[in-house]
């Protein structure tokens, strides 16, 4: 039986619900630019195959071939993420589930697609209370974007762990490839951007339809750490 030291989660859809101020904050620049908005539908189908900014920027309209364009977009999207990012909450669980995951010594990872740098990539986290979990913290702007697995395996090294020793949760298909590709056990969960098909497809150990099911499917054992035991 594999003995969990840590778990890395993915950021958006798996601790936070971010996706709504996403979508308005993205609309709201399409409409400054007189196009049309898209649907929530739309976006999650894009941020499950973990395309960046730019690439959905160049899905939903040619105008943005244009570079010039297209960044300052991206920057007028960013802006308006941040003035509405106060919305932003966890999502259910998430506190109390990172609470018992260090009382019980296990290290917590964070691996997102975002491309924050420097301290305001930790400043969200303090807002939402949930940065003295965390352990390690890695974005896009560090390394490659999932589904490569360098963000995981930076990570890994950050936590000084190895791959056997840590799940990886996460709410998309790109995540779970990642878990996979980087040999971590993977647990797919229902609360972001992909469905329970989306996610089956991708052969994760385990999906869950909330992050409180790890206080379930681990087993805690004295002083060796927690035993994986999937029966959520």
């Amino acid at each position: 039986m594999a003995i969990i030291r840590g778990v890395i989660f993915d950021l958006d859809g798996t601790l936070i619900d971010s996706l709504d101020v996403f979508l308005e904050a993205l609309n709201h620049v399409l409409s400054s630019l007189g196009l049309s908005p898209i649907s929530r539908g739309v976006l999650s189908n894009m941020l499950n195959e973990a395309m960046s900014l730019d690439g959905i920027l160049l899905a939903i309209s040619p105008v943005f071939r244009e570079r010039g364009l297209r960044e300052r977009s991206k920057e007028a999207i960013r802006s308006s993420y941040r003035r509405l990012e106060e919305r932003i909450g966890l999502l259910p669980s998430v506190k109390e589930v990172l609470w018992a995951l260090k009382a019980k010594g296990l290290k917590i990872g964070i691996v997102t697609a975002r491309t924050t740098e420097g301290e305001r990539k930790w400043s969200e986290l303090r807002r939402l209370g949930i940065a003295r979990f965390i352990d390690a913290f890695v974005t896009g702007s560090e390394t490659k974007r999932k589904p490569e697995p360098d963000g995981l395996l930076l990570c890994l090294q950050r936590l000084n762990l190895k791959s056997e020793e840590c799940l990886f949760v996460g709410d998309s298909r790109a995540d779970i490839r990642a878990g996979r590709k980087a040999g971590l056990k993977t647990v797919a969960v229902t609360t972001g951007v992909a469905g329970p098909d989306d996610l089956l497809a991708e052969e994760p150990d385990l999906i869950v339809d909330r992050v409180s099911c790890l206080l379930d499917i681990l087993d805690p054992k004295k002083d060796t750490g927690w035993a994986w035991s999937p029966h959520c």
